[in-house]
């Protein structure tokens, strides 16, 4: 947190013209290429972080800047328009960013369950906001920037469900909230998974970077990841033909209503230091997962906090993750995602 965290903000507007010097929300469109229409608002705060918020992308967050140095990893697809989304093909869509949200009626695999297919990661992600707003209010004595709206995931004779979002970014401090609330607006019983998709990309991710985790057990999904269990913490250059590695992170037992993961890289020298953390209920979220991927061009680290497993609806369902909602039942759960810069990185790569 910096001085403009605790500035007198009244004093604070007698320098200024308007407070978008300060924070500020602006609703753009974007326009070439696959991504052409796609409704993004641009939020930014003084002394703290500048964030895409992809309004027709599930409210989903693409590039966010923090002291001069984007910290989310891009992928080449770019933010496509939801109208070319094919639910088989969820990767074709997968624009990485720093939040990729996965659900809310499947997650990991695709599968058939119970006569219904669904695919990769589900569908939010390409779900268009609705009811969008965004506004600079004052909060805790500072002004903060709010970008609000709700995405509807719901088919004839299937589910109908609401995912409400509210994203904020205060002025002074480099940590941005998304907050979420999952309700089951249909008659009968529905159920819900989500995965929130958390994609760190250089100069975060980076050869000296290394991971921080409550873990009190690590399990790798197959027997690459399992054969490589010891590196997961470091990240090595990028390396032709890396095949990507994924564990799940059993948390250490707390009564905190807050964990936290980390992957700091302490030797960034134009910031000195730099580093990110993503917290969140375990209470709500209970499963971690760490997607490692070193390739060229794919270079990057997945923190995933989750309600459930990867291995898809059915298979998930048996297992009792898929969390049942009854008619007009809702649950909230959400995350922080905090960049550390200079000292404050270095004093987060302490902890390793």
């Amino acid at each position: 947190m910096n001085e403009l965290a605790s500035h007198d903000l009244s004093q604070l507007r007698r320098r200024i013209g308007d407070v978008s010097q300060l924070v500020s929300t602006r609703a753009a469109r974007l326009a070439d290429g696959n991504e052409d229409g796609v409704r993004i608002i641009d939020a930014r705060a003084a002394g703290g972080i500048a964030a895409t918020v992809l309004a027709d992308r599930g409210l989903d967050l693409g590039a966010v800047w923090a002291g001069g140095h984007q910290v989310a990893w891009q992928s080449t697809t770019g933010a496509v328009h939801p109208a070319y989304f094919h639910e088989a093909d969820w990767l074709r869509s997968f624009h990485g960013g720093m939040l990729t949200t996965c659900g809310l009626q499947n997650v990991g695999l695709p599968s058939e369950d119970e006569g219904t297919s669904y695919g990769l990661h589900g569908r939010i992600s390409n779900v268009p906001a609705r009811n969008v707003a965004h506004r600079v209010v004052e909060e805790d004595g500072r002004l903060v920037a709010e970008v609000t709206g709700e995405m509807r995931e719901t088919d004839v004779f299937g589910s109908d469900l609401l995912l409400r979002r509210r994203i904020t970014l205060p002025m002074g401090e480099t940590v941005l909230h998304v907050q979420d609330e999952i309700l089951n607006q249909g008659h009968a019983p529905a159920g819900t998974m989500l995965l929130y998709h958390v994609n760190l990309g250089y100069p975060v991710v980076a050869d000296e970077a290394v991971l921080i985790t409550p873990s009190a057990e690590v399990t790798p999904r197959d027997d690459l990841a399992a054969a490589t269990i010891d590196e997961r913490a470091t990240f090595p250059p990028p390396e032709d033909g890396f095949v990507e590695r994924v564990y799940r992170h059993e948390l250490a037992p707390t009564d905190e209503p807050t964990v936290s993961a980390s992957i700091v890289n302490p030797t960034f020298e134009p910031s000195g230091g730099i580093g990110l953390t993503v917290s969140w209920d375990p209470r709500v979220l209970p499963r971690m997962w760490q997607w490692r991927m070193l390739g060229p061009g794919m270079y990057l680290t997945g923190l995933e906090p989750a309600t459930c497993g990867l291995d898809g609806r059915a298979a998930e369902r048996e297992a009792g993750t898929v969390r049942m909602l009854a008619p007009g039942e809702s649950f909230s759960a959400g995350i922080s995602i905090r960049v550390s810069l200079g000292e404050a990185a270095q004093a987060l790569a302490e902890q390793a």
